[in-house]
């Protein structure tokens, strides 16, 4: 009964994060690693043509990388951009995506390095407004790193911060050191859960799921 009543739950809220949904297109060429404060990593995006994400306000910390020598293999020049930090409203887009400048030459990768000069546009081809920022500290050897530093850097104050995100991070781990099953942090590395991965949501739905089973056993 429990079961049935959780897969219910869960496909009600599978249709509504679907009616407001926006989907993030992934490029081969921007890596992305924090998405509204929480990692993402290579098992979610691997294979996947985009993320789902609610349509309210979105956080993007990515870095650009290209091979600005595709036909020589063995003379390969890859560039890889600061770590870039974009605050967003998806409200009303079905779609956004990243448009890059041209980066053929390490001129266009240098005035790409120092004026960040992508756009995030939706499905109509519109242009987004954007919050933007470089994550200075981040270090491309340690990406495990980067949600520890995106929490503070949404505590600072700066530009693109957004404070909510931070507590939500912090709201998770609190919850995780209550001895709340980790199944939290296993859904978002299936395959199954690729679509759902960035909605915040799906905790709060495990830990509905999860609680009550504690609290039968302490009952």
């Amino acid at each position: 009964m429990k079961v049935c009543r959780a897969l219910v739950a869960l496909a009600s809220f599978s249709l509504m994060a679907s009616a407001s949904a926006t989907s993030l297109k992934l490029s081969a060429d921007v890596d992305v690693l924090v998405i509204d404060g929480k990692q993402m990593s290579g098992a979610i995006l691997k294979g996947a043509d985009s993320l789902e994400l609610d349509g309210g306000q979105h956080q993007i910390l990515f870095q650009v990388s290209k091979n600005l020598h595709p036909a020589a293999a063995q003379n390969a020049l890859i560039y890889h951009s600061p770590a870039l930090i974009v605050t967003f409203n998806a409200k009303g887009s079905r779609a956004v995506s990243f448009v890059l400048p041209s980066l053929t030459t390490e001129k266009d990768t240098a005035q790409f390095s120092q004026q960040m000069n992508y756009q995030l546009v939706d499905d109509q081809g519109n242009t987004l407004a954007t919050q933007r920022d470089v994550l200075s500290l981040f270090n491309p050897g340690n990406t495990a790193g980067a949600e520890k530093l995106m929490m503070t850097y949404n505590l600072s104050g700066a530009r693109a911060a957004v404070p909510s995100f931070a507590r939500g991070n912090t709201d998770k781990k609190s919850a995780l050191a209550r001895e709340v099953p980790s199944q939290i942090s296993i859904a978002y590395l299936h395959p199954l859960w690729t679509r759902l991965a960035a909605n915040a949501g799906i905790e709060q739905l495990l830990l509905w799921f999860k609680l009550p089973e504690k609290q039968e056993r302490t009952s």
